[in-house]
């Protein structure tokens, strides 16, 4: 029963995607032309899971994704990566991110052509044949939250101008893939142990 609440309180919070997160004017997205879709990436995420750095104890988030080029050209991928925990905290990927936790991870996981935050930076040529595998590392300050939303800045070109909810004045928001977690009960450290993704969708953030 607990966990069947947390997937409607999951599915609730998804539903008010007008909230403002971290400042940032999160909103539902707007209709998008197919011409203007097919200029973007298409972003593959994994499931999400927790690791426990042996050495220090602490503990960190973290996914893959696969990122492919359907648009017929050579794009630059830079992407901004971001974590949302429930109670409104933003961490960027890898912020206070040991390199040796992101090196272990990718032992764990063991696949060579999995790229870290820096490496995957630049063109990715177009064609599923040339995609990229990326990995994505995030501090776990804490492990009491049942909801994480991962935003993906990067992957489109495209921006829309709209009012602050606040202020009045017109801000420019960035077209985001945004991923939303749930992580019932209590979070396992173990790198089998995943956390399932329950929305994606684009939005302008």
């Amino acid at each position: 029963m607990r966990y069947a609440s947390l997937v409607v309180s999951a599915l609730a919070s998804i539903a008010l995607a007008t909230a403002f997160v971290g400042g940032s004017a999160s909103a539902a997205p707007s209709p998008v032309a197919a011409s203007a879709a097919a200029r973007d990436l298409d972003f593959d995420p994994s499931e999400l899971r927790l690791f426990k750095d042996a050495e220090s104890g602490k503990h960190y988030w973290y996914m893959t994704y696969e990122v492919v080029n359907k648009t017929g050209s050579e794009v630059r991928f830079a992407p901004r990566i971001d974590l949302v925990v429930d109670d409104g905290r933003i961490l960027a990927q890898g912020e206070g991110v040991p390199s040796g936790v992101v090196r272990s991870i990718k032992s764990f996981l063991g696949n060579e052509l999995l790229e870290d935050q820096f490496e995957i930076l630049g063109q990715v040529l177009p064609g599923k044949e040339h995609a990229k595998s990326g990995l994505v590392v995030f501090r776990a300050d804490d492990l009491n939250p049942t909801e994480l939303t991962v935003m993906v800045q990067g992957l489109s070109k495209e921006t829309e101008k709209r009012p602050h909810p606040k202020s009045g004045e017109m801000v420019t928001l960035r077209k985001t893939v945004r991923i939303d977690y749930l992580v019932p009960g209590d979070p396992k450290p173990r790198g089998s142990m995943t956390y399932p993704l329950v929305n994606r969708e684009w939005i302008f953030r």
